[in-house]
């Protein structure tokens, strides 16, 4: 009779136990998770260099996936690619877009252009286009008049580097390609331009910083 009397404490307990573990499993899932749209969590963060990469572009007839590898990206070679270390001699702004689940990115990438052909003197501008579908993406591009290069992140892994979590999702260097700051979520075209304003002017002051320091007090006079 004891024995009867135990068996269901010991069925309960274990079930209390198993449901406890499941819990715990949970939340440490999703404080894991809980930063996974925010830039700067993943390989690359605000003021580190910018991890290398090269894709196709998204206008391109080349085929294949995003080359990620730090000691390869740069030396891939091609008209058809799209390559993040070719725009390291000015401040660069990049775009993450997609349009899954996001319609609303399509208006944020004609502001991205229009802001680009503002300042594209002085700065560079590329287009990350992850994981829509590739027809859909030059459909975009001829219909919209597009001017910025738009690469193809296909199976998603630049996106990954960067921990894109949010459409649009906007990336500011400087020159050398350090991060200097990241903004996700709708703009228009004055928030950023100024955005952009303060890239370029910071770039500038610190240029002139250099120029001053590296003076031969001496030479004067």
């Amino acid at each position: 009779m004891k024995d009867r009397q135990k068996k269901p404490f010991n069925y309960m307990t274990l079930v209390g136990i198993i449901f406890l573990v499941v819990v715990l499993i949970a939340l440490v899932n999703m404080l894991r998770t809980s930063d996974s749209g925010t830039v700067g969590i993943g390989q690359v963060g605000i003021g580190d260099k910018a991890a290398p990469f090269a894709v196709p572009l998204a206008i391109s007839d080349l085929d294949g996936d995003a080359n990620v590898d730090p000691g390869e990206a740069c030396s891939v070679e091609g008209a058809d690619v799209l390559r993040i270390c070719d725009y390291f001699d000015r401040p660069l702004v990049m775009s993450f877009w997609f349009t899954k689940g996001a319609s609303s990115c399509i208006d944020q990438q004609d502001i991205f252009d229009q802001v680009a052909a503002r300042y594209r003197a002085k700065a560079g501008f590329v287009s990350i286009n992850v994981r829509d579908d590739r027809d859909r993406v030059r459909e975009l591009i001829r219909d919209h008049g597009w001017k910025v290069p738009v690469g193809y992140d296909r199976d998603g892994a630049v996106s990954n580097i960067y921990r894109v979590g949010g459409c649009p999702t906007f990336l500011f260097f400087r020159k050398g390609g350090v991060l200097e700051d990241a903004e996700i979520g709708s703009t228009d075209t004055q928030e950023l331009g100024a955005q952009v304003r303060s890239l370029i002017d910071g770039e500038s002051k610190a240029t002139q910083q250099e120029s001053t320091s590296g003076a031969d007090p001496g030479s004067a006079g």
